[in-house]
């Protein structure tokens, strides 16, 4: 008959596998929350995790958007920059080392001088201007831009992202993109000092005597000039000072929010300010207008 005895060796060995399993669990940070989605503008993707690819599993979820749209930090932590030589176009790609103990892979960025697929930057152009390696970077920070380089050469420039839990083991991102939060811009680097944001080509859905809310085409910040795409509804605080010109066959006149008309295309201006978390989200009224032309 098989003994069911403990031994004094086997309770120990049971109470070390206890301890380990337990100091393994414990070793696993939290998912990070909230998180800034790695692309700011408009992108499609879907839950292509495990997807069949010719090197294998598709680790990761492919974000689909334009060429040079801006690449920002998931959560804060280091980067690291990486150009993998091998094939006829470089692969450029950054790995983000989170402050949780996540890590994030951006790949593909973008290797193009112009507007189109030439290939003619190398890697010069793949990330944010200033950012160096093991340079610590915040949430929602600009670390790059969006590309096709490496095996995605010519076809939709989109980043692939992956999410690497702490023991290295990749994860399926889609659950943790549907939560992040989808950003008006990015942060720069500090050392640049405040910012500005002028939203190109917006047109009025609605105004209040204190308040106008558009819908954004173009989205440009200064002081770096950065200009891209990001269609979204925004509520902009306007003071009683603001600054209200209406352009018209002979020039600019001065005007007033009164005068706005839903449905009319304006450009609107912030003044210089220090982003924070709040106003990168573009909560309603977080941003304030400085500057309003109205276009008609």
């Amino acid at each position: 008959m098989a003994s069911h005895r403990t031994t004094a060796r086997g309770v120990l060995l049971l109470l070390l596998i206890g301890v380990f399993t337990g100091t393994a669990s414990a070793a696993t940070p939290e998912f990070p929350d909230p998180t800034g989605f790695p692309v700011v503008g408009n992108v499609t993707y879907t839950n292509d995790w495990h997807d069949p690819r010719p090197g294998g599993w598709h680790e990761g979820n492919d974000l689909m958007s334009v060429r040079h749209q801006p690449a920002v930090a998931f959560e804060g932590g280091w980067v690291e920059k990486w150009s993998q030589p091998k094939g006829p176009v470089p692969s450029c790609m950054l790995v983000l080392h989170g402050k949780s103990g996540y890590e994030y892979w951006y790949i593909h960025l973008n290797n193009d001088e112009g507007p189109d697929n030439d290939n003619k930057a190398g890697c010069s152009k793949a990330y944010a201007p200033g950012l160096d390696y093991h340079d610590h970077v915040s949430r929602g920070q600009l670390v790059g831009f969006v590309g096709d380089s490496g095996d995605a050469n010519g076809i939709q420039p989109h980043l692939h992202f992956e999410v690497h839990e702490p023991n290295g083991t990749p994860i399926n991102p889609f659950e943790h993109l549907h939560d992040a939060k989808h950003l008006l811009f990015p942060r720069l680097r500090p050392g640049l000092g405040d910012i500005t944001v002028t939203l190109n080509g917006a047109k009025i859905v609605d105004k209040t005597s204190t308040t106008m809310t558009v819908r954004t085409k173009r989205v440009v910040v200064a002081p770096l000039g950065l200009s891209f795409i990001n269609r979204r509804t925004v509520t902009l605080a306007v003071p009683a000072d603001a600054d209200v010109q209406r352009k018209g066959a002979s020039g600019f006149t001065t005007a007033d929010v009164s005068s706005a008309q839903v449905g009319e295309r304006t450009r609107v201006s912030t003044p210089a300010f220090a982003p924070t978390w709040t106003q990168q989200k573009a909560t309603a009224e977080s941003l304030t207008a400085a500057k309003i032309v109205l276009l008609g």
